[in-house]
């Protein structure tokens, strides 16, 4: 199945679509110098960030490095589909693997793919909002600004490049628009998070039956990586919605 693009349906991929040997190999061996993580998920969520650490053409093909007790890896080695998706700068690749082959040597763990034999090159789009799949992630942990005693969790509604938007509980103290949330532990999926500061800019209500109050925070802080860490959850997450809605 080809990958399906991330910009909008109308646009043509042929438009993006890279498949001369050298290209491909030539951007491969970029992230591996860059020692760029790659993002390796399946249509089912399962989600590993991995090195790239070789781009071999002949029988090694392409090597991550992984630990061997990551729990992820039973999964993408059964997967018939996972989507390898990388950044160099403002450029997004994303290309298919064919099934993960797990290697355990002696001094490291690796998993191996063949090439691909083509991928995507897209320059990254205008940020858009994107509503999570799971009820675990992501959310984040932060102190409540007026009652620091006060720690919370937060569920996270929407995730965009720009911002968040959080419920706050019913129940839970009022924090008002336009206060600045210092030291907020964004968790976007178990081994991806960081910490920022938000401002929140808007407070909006379900209804009676709503659970909380929904705040409309923007990032005014992130530490570097954190925008190609979100970037990454956005496409992937808007992935697995329309192989979800395939599926369906």
């Amino acid at each position: 199945m080809p990958i399906e693009s991330l910009r909008s349906s109308t646009s043509n991929l042929d438009d993006f679509r890279i498949d001369a040997g050298a290209e491909v190999l030539a951007l491969l061996r970029q992230i591996q110098q860059d020692r760029l993580r790659v993002s390796l998920g399946t249509p089912e969520g399962i989600t590993l960030h991995a090195p790239l650490i070789e781009v071999d053409p002949g029988l090694g093909g392409l090597c991550f490095s992984v630990r061997g007790d990551e729990p992820e890896l039973d999964a993408l080695q059964r997967s018939d589909e996972v989507l390898g998706l990388a950044y160099l700068d403002s450029i997004r690749l994303e290309f298919e693997l064919g099934r993960l082959l797990l290697v355990k040597g002696a001094r490291e763990v690796t998993l191996r793919a063949p090439i691909p034999p083509l991928l995507y090159r897209f320059q990254r789009r205008q940020a858009f909002r994107v509503q999570p799949l799971g009820s675990n992630y992501p959310r984040v942990q932060l102190r409540h600004p007026h009652w620091p005693e006060l720690s919370l969790q937060l569920r996270v509604l929407d995730v965009s490049i720009s911002g968040l938007a959080l419920l706050l509980p019913n129940g839970t103290p009022e924090i008002a628009a336009g206060e600045s949330l210092v030291g907020v532990q964004v968790e976007l999926e178990r081994d991806s998070h960081f910490v920022a500061t938000l401002k929140l800019q808007h407070l909006s209500s379900g209804g009676p039956e709503a659970e909380g109050i929904r705040l409309g925070c923007a990032f005014t802080a992130m530490p570097d990586g954190a925008e190609r860490a979100l970037q990454s959850f956005i496409d992937l997450t808007q992935k697995r919605q329309r192989l979800l809605a395939k599926k369906a």
